[in-house]
């Protein structure tokens, strides 16, 4: 393909003139930017350039694993461990530009950023204890107040925007909107929020809201999804999905999985046929992949009714889930068109563009 540099060196050699070259440039970018709406479906994002990045990847997982064990609770050998992943990221994401090895290089350096900072920091007397999340450290809870363990996940976050800024490795916001929203929760336990199923419902839900607001702005700024605004605009709206639809889903039912009823489940299928609707508008399937458990659900419970055997029902769910993904993700282009005539010019002209139909 030929480049604004190939151009000038036409011009200057005297090969074709600045017009020529001018014509050129917008014929291309015009073509370019066909050839990204007819693609954009495909919501593309780097990921590996070849082998060499799961090679390389491989590498990382091990060193990062051992180094976990070895590294313990104690601050001092974590932070000893972060300073090491992030010199291996200056070589790895810095100067050879490596994708998945540098996934797994904020990974592990958010943890051990995360791991070094002490379970009792603030020294909250008296403040509540967080619940068990599933992180335990060395037989200790995570933190011993709700006030650490907003200000562990502050941390957490600062040092994956600090990542950022530095590598512009767009998987790092997801860690760091994760963090501020783990901080946002604990700091939600200071006032008793937790203890209410609705608030705590709430406050998620805004968290979500949040992530989501911040990858639709990254998105409404690169339309065609050229530059690495979209890739930063995918993984946040991989987090957001599934806060989203979590919050969602709870104030509906306070367990979809064991009290399902007629009621719940009609409000679950307007619960995903509103968010698809959003889905395809903004032209991203986070939200799609995140009610697939869900509908699942009220697909089973609706297959109940047929009085066939749980294997069954199981492969019956499977059936009809996967037919519906099948067929949704065929007619994504045809339904993304009629939305976008649906809905405002001057709305749709901040969503991705869709080419008409031939």
């Amino acid at each position: 393909m030929l480049t604004q540099d190939d151009l000038a060196a036409g011009v200057a050699q005297g090969i074709i003139t600045d017009a020529q070259a001018s014509a050129l440039s917008a014929l291309a970018a015009e073509r370019e930017t066909a050839r990204i709406a007819e693609l954009g479906h495909e919501e593309r994002f780097r990921f590996m350039r070849g082998f060499n990045d799961f090679f390389f990847a491989s590498g990382v997982v091990l060193f990062g694993v051992g180094a976990t064990y070895f590294a313990g609770t104690a601050v001092t050998r974590n932070l000893f461990a972060a300073a090491i992943v992030w010199a291996l990221a200056e070589l790895l994401v810095a100067r050879l530009r490596l994708v998945l090895p540098g996934i797994l290089l904020v990974l592990f350096f958010v943890y051990f950023v995360f791991m070094a900072v002490p379970v009792d920091l603030t020294g909250a007397a008296g403040a509540r204890t967080p619940p068990n999340i599933g992180l335990f450290l060395g037989g200790r809870p995570w933190a011993t107040s709700s006030l650490d363990g907003a200000a562990k996940g502050l941390v957490a976050a600062a040092a994956a925007l600090v990542f950022y800024a530095r590598f512009r490795l767009p998987f790092a916001l997801l860690p760091a909107a994760g963090g501020l929203v783990i901080a946002v929760m604990m700091a939600a336990q200071l006032v008793g929020a937790d203890t209410q199923h609705l608030a705590q419902t709430a406050i998620l839900l805004a968290c979500g809201l949040a992530v989501f607001a911040a990858a639709m702005a990254f998105d409404i700024s690169d339309r065609e999804r050229t530059t690495r605004r979209a890739d930063c605009a995918f993984w946040l709206h991989l987090l957001a999905a599934p806060l989203i639809v979590h919050s969602l889903i709870a104030l509906a039912t306070d367990n979809a999985f064991k009290t399902m009823t007629d009621q719940v489940a009609v409000t679950i299928v307007g619960i995903v046929l509103a968010l698809t609707i959003v889905a395809v508008a903004i032209d991203r399937r986070a939200l799609l992949v995140s009610m697939l458990t869900y509908l699942g659900v009220v697909i089973a419970y609706a297959l109940k009714a047929a009085s066939v055997d749980q294997a069954a029902i199981f492969a019956a769910t499977l059936l009809v889930l996967g037919g519906m993904v099948l067929t949704l993700g065929v007619g994504w282009l045809p339904l993304r068109r009629v939305l976008l005539r649906l809905v405002s010019p001057r709305f749709a002209a901040h969503l991705p563009p869709v080419v008409p139909a031939a």
